[in-house]
């Protein structure tokens, strides 16, 4: 008996876990499903992803447009995180960490955060009745895990355009 290969990486065996979730692009080449829960995984990529989604759009308006006061005032977005202090970014990460506990309902762990049933990613908020047709709603989730992924590398080649050159976006 031969092992499936996968398809993103033909000369790895096939992830088991991964039939089924939307995205599968059997891309797991450390196996990291073998290890820990996939609903665990997936909403951390959901999240990475969404949060990805708003950096880039962020880090490009930041050059563009300019709270007053000197402390935001810089036209690298990579230095005006460093400007603004700690304490606004503490304030950003103690409600991300409000919401995070309320929309788990005070389940935090990987153990239990999904084990109520919970499907990774959805809180409930659908302000445009995306959820109510089924193929809407599977085409809307599979664009939202490929933009996310897609975020990710974004933001990462931004910032690291950022440090390398000292300018943010081509508007320099």
């Amino acid at each position: 008996m031969q092992a499936e290969m996968s398809k993103s990486v033909p000369f790895l065996t096939k992830p088991s876990k991964l039939d089924g979730w939307v995205g599968n692009a059997e891309f797991d080449p450390f196996m990291i499903s073998e290890y820990f829960p996939v609903e665990y995984l997936r909403e951390s990529e959901l999240k990475h992803g969404r949060v990805a989604m708003l950096a880039v759009v962020g880090f490009i308006v930041s050059e563009i447009i300019h709270l007053p006061g000197a402390a935001y005032q810089a036209s690298n977005p990579v230095d005006a995180v460093s400007m603004v202090g700690a304490q606004p970014m503490l304030q950003i990460f103690a409600f991300c960490g409000f919401l995070e506990s309320v929309f788990h309902k005070g389940k935090m762990t990987i153990e239990d955060m999904h084990a109520n049933g919970q499907v990774p990613g959805e809180f409930g908020f659908d302000p445009l009745g995306v959820s109510k047709d089924p193929a809407k709603e599977a085409k809307y989730k599979l664009s939202e895990i490929k933009n996310g992924r897609l975020a990710m590398l974004a933001i990462s080649g931004l910032i690291h355009q950022s440090l390398i050159t000292g300018h943010g976006v081509p508007f320099n």
